[in-house]
């Protein structure tokens, strides 16, 4: 074997593994974006197995887009699916429910797709492998009729769909 075929030879080895680690990307790494506004929907860990929240993660509007977004996933045990917040600056600590209705843009279930099956599924654990994509239906009718709209910096009502970018460090 000479020199110059080894580097090549790692190399070979090495991307199909890269490749790999891509599609093992933990949901609280996950980075997805939708096509239509080109908003970007990016979880962040919880930090505690403690916590009545399953999954954080931001909202964000496009290159000059001034909309940024926080929300969260619980699990409703009555319904026995996740439930999903999308707010706007809501106050920080103890709420009133008026205060948070005030503030909150969306409420749904967040849907996990699988794009090789089509099946559709609620979001996993954290930790778990992150889906090809996340359904959030009626995000993008719910952020052009609230009050940030204007605000938004948003030229395009955003889709629901956010598809799998990339995995963040």
């Amino acid at each position: 074997m000479s020199a110059s075929f080894k580097p090549w030879l790692l190399t070979l080895y090495l991307v199909p593994g890269m490749a790999m680690a891509q599609e093992r990307c933990p949901i609280e790494k996950a980075v997805f974006v939708e096509a239509d506004a080109g908003t970007v929907l990016s979880f962040r860990p919880v930090g505690s197995d403690a916590a009545a929240v399953s999954h954080l993660f931001t909202i964000t509007g496009s290159a000059g887009g001034k909309l940024t977004l926080d929300g969260h996933v619980m699990y409703d045990e009555e319904a026995r699916r996740p439930a999903g917040m999308v707010m706007n600056n809501c106050p920080e600590g103890d709420a009133t429910g008026a205060e948070l209705r005030a503030c909150t843009i969306w409420t749904g279930v967040p849907y996990a797709l699988d794009k090789a099956t089509g099946h559709i599924d609620i979001l996993g654990a954290e930790g778990t492998e992150a889906p090809d994509a996340v359904l959030m239906p009626g995000i993008g009718p719910a952020i052009r009729h609230s009050t940030l709209w204007e605000k938004s910096g948003l030229k395009d009502v955003p889709w629901d769909l956010y598809e799998f970018k990339e995995c963040k460090a």
